[in-house]
């Protein structure tokens, strides 16, 4: 297609709208050719925009304009195209008749202006935003606001210093006599307002416009205009998003009013759903400020109560054929909006406040005894969706909860009922374990009661699903002596039950099974056949949810019994499997994600004896894992706004170096590459070797997994891929089926992709699974794994910035804190989930620390000088969890360095010293276990500062409530460090036989159970070496060594090879001792713990 003349253009453009194929595809590359060349196709675009008599094809033009007069572009130009450019967008704006065109070329004009402002290249368009909005005619006056509400994001910081004129500017506006004009500068307002959100101080200067902004809004609704109304409150909401004290001074007028939207039932629902959403965004986005609004705390719960009493009636028979939520309807309800309102409320105004609103007698114990059903249905309702955020609060009233809520469960109503149960299900899982251990002798029964509801096969479906819930956060021993009748009605509904009821009855044994574990084993038998027949029989397309559900409980009972039990049947199982498989199931076949994680299943639950199926299995697993997701939309017509998202698409707009993309995601296809992506880490980490010959495919799909944009998930199991395979690569040349060679290749691919993702990562909970996953693979890959001392300094580097992004959040929440009038109890609250999120990450950061400096000793010892004062940042912080932090940091490289950190210890020792006397137990713990790793490695470094250390160990063992819960562990680990002094540093010490009866004295330890495995163990080797104090006076010292022994044995405080030693010694003192000294120390234990020696001794 030749494109010689504007006209020849205008035919292009046209081209670009038809409804053919082939065409439209000629037309298309035709374009992308022409804006190769900037310098021609810029003119034509300006010639059709301002010329061409089809209104289509301008308002197309105007769009591709904008798509493709990019920054790159536009740089491309020559001054005198740019200059004619400007000057035609200018001039379309005011010659444009049609008002759709004029609006789009409005926009477009703003975006280009917006682009290139930066550079302070368009000086004359805010002169003309002025005159424009001045104007006689109306459009144009729109024309400037909409211009200028492009702008105001790239220009936030100019404005500052004309908000003067731009104040005047928009109340003018906003007061126009025209809607149309009063609309796009209500919408230029909310942009400029979020543009400086940052500056607190210049958006109170604004406030005074709030009063016009609503009288829009007003306006609309006495008109009425509903549209206009709803356009209204979405800018509003917008700003509640972004600059949500922006209304603080008008905020009782904002919430009266939109609480009068809300109840006007001669309102449109999407007009007063918008009105609800605007005061929870109002919570979300400024919870402190909202719990101090009375009028919004009286009436938010209330209105979120009154809008779940609208619940359609339906016919029951109908009701009881769908498994589906009582508002699972495609079209936003009444009822969803109430819910969603009470769910985003109490996790955003927290469970302090909107437990007591909600509890409020006229409120959910009022409704709970109504006559009306919809209302028992709304309370239950409500306790279902606050759960999350009331957490704390709800279990401090568990037992009147949950006396109410089982009370429902033999409501005269079934949709009561199955709320109830609905009620119940959710707080297993919100408040787990609590429930399950504290009410597991009232909610089982109940539950088991509610299955014989055959009338409501809905109701009985539903409380199969709660035993789901139950089992997710219950121990073994609690659901072990309901088996029986748990599993027993299960199976009845199983065998006897509706297709609804079997898809709910089959997970739930499925997931007892995954509770109980071995004690499934007695049901096996009388089970497993019930389950093959039904792998074999429900084939028809209305039980594929059926037959997948099937597979999935059979994997997970084999799991639960073991190989052993499993084995007899795993055949004839997996034979299904594969037919499965081989079979053409549908795109939309449940089956298909069943199957893809029951196959890993089986390969956890038959280990080795799995691998002869691997190549059945792994390749529509990798084609699982390599699926794509996303395919980026053009957009030609370019109204995206108006485009509705097709069900399982979701859209996302990403920006790129190119610039904004937009792209659609098939939801469906993210979740199963997810879980293709999970099922490899199961392969990987049961079969490692046996993995050998997937490594490698394996590793190049899942490494760019890595930055997987769309899907935490996906980067997540990616992450934790990551050490699995770097484990099974080392277990296989470690038995000699490769060579260092291949591992070397997958480390080198691993670690240049993982680094770099640590610091890029968006998500601080991805971030930390990143963070994981490199001190593991570390681990795993062993000694210089990382190859090149660069690799290591990156690495290094890496972390660096994230604890230097922690201590900024650090900083940002302190300002904030400092700074916000409305700061309360349950923003601390807030900020103390986000610190302690923060504290993990860089745990994780000191994990990694230590597996790089025990792997790379030699290149740690020279280069971690530099980043002494990178963690010196953390011990100095006053924040205790820092300081610890900071000082465990040092305690592992010191450790992971052993003798080579000699060169650090005048740096050190003394910084150790001195936060051995934190005022934090838990800084003070960390301290004084670096003493003793220093008192290891130290070698003479250590000498000249060993009394200073002994001096502070001593201090710590003699201190007031030593012993006590909130000091135990820091003197566990001064008594830890002692005996490494004692141990390593003797010459150092003057009076040794002191220092070894303060030891004895203290023992056993008590609290740090792990490191009391060592120190009793470092015990025994004293003993066995014949410790001089002991053999000196035994009568006086074998006493003591006995009981220390004695009230050890048994505890978590000695392990298997530690009670060996154990055993000896004291076989030993019986063979060798006078027999008056070891009966008499035997005969001073208490009976208790004589019991313990003799039944070690006669083991």
């Amino acid at each position: 297609m030749s494109v010689a003349t504007r006209e020849d253009f205008d035919n292009l453009i046209r081209a670009l709208l038809n409804q053919n194929d082939t065409e439209r595809n000629v037309a298309e590359q035709t374009f992308e050719q022409l804006c190769n060349s900037p310098e021609q196709a810029a003119p034509l675009l300006c010639g059709t925009l301002l010329q061409c008599p089809d209104q289509a094809v301008r308002a197309l033009t105007a769009v591709m304009f904008r798509k493709r007069v990019t920054q790159a572009f536009f740089a491309k130009l020559s001054l005198p195209t740019q200059a004619a450019v400007k000057q035609s967008l200018l001039q379309a704006v005011q010659q444009e008749q049609d008002n759709a065109v004029r609006r789009k070329i409005a926009d477009t004009t703003g975006e280009i202006a917006a682009m290139i402002m930066g550079a302070g290249d368009w000086p004359e368009i805010m002169p003309f935003i002025f005159e424009a909005a001045k104007s006689p005619t109306a459009t144009l006056r729109e024309s400037s606001m909409l211009i200028f509400s492009r702008l105001t994001f790239v220009a936030s910081e100019k404005m500052v210093g004309s908000l003067g004129s731009l104040k005047e500017l928009l109340g003018t506006a906003l007061q126009d006599p025209v809607k149309e004009v009063k609309l796009s500068a209500l919408n230029a307002t909310a942009c400029m307002v979020q543009a400086l959100s940052k500056f607190e101080q210049h958006i109170a200067s604004l406030t005074d416009m709030i009063p016009a902004m609503v009288s829009i809004l007003t306006a609309a609704l006495n008109e009425p205009d509903e549209e206009a109304a709803r356009t209204a409150i979405e800018e509003f909401i917008s700003i509640a998003e972004e600059a949500p004290k922006f209304f603080r001074k008008h905020m009782d007028p904002m919430i009266q009013m939109a609480i009068q939207i809300v109840t006007a039932q001669n309102l449109e629902e999407e007009t007063r759903f918008l009105a609800v959403e605007l005061l929870v965004t109002l919570a979300e986005q400024a919870p402190t400020m909202m719990r101090k609004q009375t009028t919004f705390l009286q009436n938010i719960v209330p209105l979120a109560l009154q809008l779940m009493l609208v619940v359609e009636e339906v016919d029951m028979v109908e009701w009881n054929s769908t498994a589906d939520d009582d508002d699972d309807d495609t079209e936003l309800s009444s009822l969803d909006v109430g819910k969603d309102c009470l769910d985003r409320l109490a996790l955003s105004l927290g469970g302090k406040t909107v437990f007591s609103l909600a509890f409020r007698e006229d409120l959910v114990p009022a409704f709970l005894e109504h006559q009306d059903w919809k209302y028992r249905h709304a309370a239950l309702s409500c306790i279902s969706q606050i759960a999350e955020g009331c957490s704390k609060q709800m279990k401090e009233h568990l037992e009147k909860i949950i006396a109410q809520i089982a009370g429902r469960f033999q409501d005269p109503h079934p949709r009561v009922r199955w709320a109830a149960i609905n009620a119940m299900g959710q707080l297993e899982t919100d408040l787990g374990p609590d429930l399950q251990n504290q009410f597991h002798g009232q909610v089982l029964p109940a539950l088991t009661h509610v299955m014989e509801d055959v009338a409501n096969p809905r109701v009985q479906s539903h409380a199969a699903a709660a035993v789901i819930n139950f089992t997710e956060n219950c121990k073994m021993e609690i659901l072990v002596p309901y088996l029986d009748v748990v599993l027993g009605k299960l199976v009845q509904l199983l065998v006897g039950g509706v297709r609804i009821v079997q898809e709910q009855a089959i997970t739930a044994i499925a997931s007892v099974a995954d509770c109980v574990e071995k004690h499934f084993t007695k049901y096996y038998q009388e089970i497993m056949p019930t389950l093959k027949t039904m792998l074999l029989q429900c084939t028809s397309k209305e039980h594929r949810l059926l037959r997948g559900k099937t597979m999935e409980c059979i994997s997970l009972i084999g799991i639960a019994v073991g190989r052993e039990v499993f084995l007899a049947d795993a055949k004839e199982i997996m034979d299904q499997f594969q037919a499965t498989q081989s079979a053409s199931l549908d795109p939309d076949d449940p089956q298909a994600s069943y199957l893809l994680q029951a196959w890993g299943r089986v390969a956890k639950a038959l280990g080795q004896d799995f691998i002869p199926y691997l190549n059945i299995v792994m390749p529509p697993l990798l084609k699982s894992v390599a699926i794509k997701a996303d395919v980026e939309v053009q957009g030609v017509d370019g109204d995206e706004e108006d485009e509705d998202e097709q069900e399982d698409i979701a859209t996302v707009m990403v920006q790129t170096d190119t610039g904004t993309r937009k792209i659609a995601l098939k939801t469906s296809a993210l979740e199963e590459k997810a879980t293709a992506c999970t099922m490899l880490v199961c392969y990987f980490g049961e079969l490692q070797e046996g993995m050998l010959s997937w490594i490698e495919p394996v590793a190049e799909l899942m490494v760019p997994l890595l930055s997987f944009i769309y899907y935490e998930e996906v980067r997540t199991a990616a992450a934790a891929l990551m050490p699995e395979l770097v484990k099974a690569a080392m277990a296989s040349m470690q038995k000699g089926l490769c060579d260092v060679t291949f591992v070397a290749g997958l480390t080198n691919l691993i670690f240049d992709r993982l680094i770099k993702v640590v610091v890029e990562e968006p998500e601080e909970d991805v971030q930390l699974s990143m963070l994981e996953a490199l001190h593991e693979s570390i681990t795993n890959g062993g000694a210089n794994c990382l190859h090149t001392p660069a690799k290591v300094k990156e690495l290094l580097e890496a972390l660096k910035t994230v604890m230097h992004e922690v201590l900024v959040r650090t900083k940002e929440r302190a300002e904030a804190a400092q700074k916000d009038e409305d700061f309360d109890e349950e923003a601390a609250e807030t900020q103390a989930a986000e610190a302690e999120r923060d504290d993990d990450l860089l745990d994780q950061c000191g994990s990694a620390l230590a597996a790089v400096t025990k792997t790379h000793k030699d290149v740690m010892a020279q280069m971690f000088q530099e980043y002494l004062e990178v963690f010196g940042a953390l011990v100095s912080s006053p924040l205790p969890s820092h300081r610890r932090i900071g000082i465990c940091m040092f305690d592992e490289v010191l450790e992971g360095l052993e003798g080579l950190g000699q060169a650090y210890m005048p740096q050190l020792l003394p910084a150790l010293i001195q936060y051995s006397a934190d005022v934090s137990p838990e800084v003070r713990q960390a301290a004084v276990y670096g003493l003793g790793v220093c008192a290891n490695f130290g070698g003479p470094q250590f000498a000249p500062m060993a009394p200073q250390v002994m001096q502070r160990i001593q201090a710590m063992m003699e201190e007031a409530g030593s012993r006590g819960e909130e000091k135990v562990l820091a003197t566990d680990n001064a008594v830890s460090a002692l005996g490494k002094v004692i141990e390593y540093q003797e010459e150092a010490i003057g009076d040794r036989n002191a220092a070894v009866a303060a030891f004895l004295q203290y023992l056993p330890i008590t609290g740090d159970e792990e490191e009391g495995v060592l120190v009793h163990a470092r015990l025994c080797g004293m003993l066995e070496r014949g410790e001089p104090l002991v053999t000196s006076e035994p009568a006086k010292w074998i006493p003591v060594v006995m009981s220390i022994l004695a009230r050890a044995l048994g505890t978590n405080t000695v392990d298997e090879a530690v009670t060996m030693r154990i055993k000896n010694i004291l076989t030993r003192m019986q063979e060798t001792l006078p027999a008056e000294v070891s009966q008499a120390a035997f005969g001073q234990l208490p009976a208790e713990e004589q019991a313990k020696i003799t039944q070690l001794l006669q083991s």
